[in-house]
């Protein structure tokens, strides 16, 4: 993983986001500008049927920062953030009809990944068309992990998602 210096959304376990991950985004903008100052960690996933011929899906995490308060900041600083790891992959559905049109690209989905290894909040913060942006979204929400974690207690993450669709394998 490559740690990087990169605000957060303050999320209810149970509900999604109330304010929108992508209102903090303006076009052009990395969606990684989601993690503000913070330092935010990437991983590849390969995915197990046919998403893994078209390419890792790429998972950008930081510690949620639930509430800025000093105490989550001196927490964040003491010991190391560990990944989270899957524990169940699902590929998002690609309609053959999609296939067929040459439909091919990214979408770039937020989430967070909850102390339980659930996924929850997610949104679309780079659409791709509205099937896929759909699918890509039921995939990621029965996705389960090993939660990431710091001095062995696990943590809430966020997450910016990039999931590829290609209708041909990459170089």
């Amino acid at each position: 993983m490559t740690a990087r210096p990169a605000p957060a959304t303050d999320a209810p376990a149970s509900k999604p986001v109330d304010s929108s991950v992508s209102g903090r985004i303006q076009p052009g903008d990395p969606p990684e500008r989601i993690f503000g100052e913070r330092a935010f960690y990437t991983m590849h996933v390969n995915t197990p049927n046919i998403s893994s011929k078209m390419g890792s899906w790429v998972l950008k995490f930081a510690e949620l920062d639930d509430d800025g308060s000093p105490a989550a900041v001196e927490r964040r600083a003491s010991g190391t953030l560990s990944g989270p790891v899957p524990t169940r992959k699902v590929d998002p559905r690609f309609p053959p009809a999609l296939i067929q049109a040459h439909v091919q690209g990214e979408v770039v989905l937020y989430a967070i990944i909850r102390e339980n290894g659930s996924v929850d909040s997610i949104q679309v913060i780079r659409p791709l068309d509205p099937v896929l942006d759909q699918n890509a979204m039921e995939a990621l929400a029965e996705w389960k992990f090993q939660p990431g974690s710091r001095n062995g207690v696990p943590v809430a993450l966020e997450a910016v998602v990039h999931i590829p669709f290609r209708t041909t394998r990459p170089d």
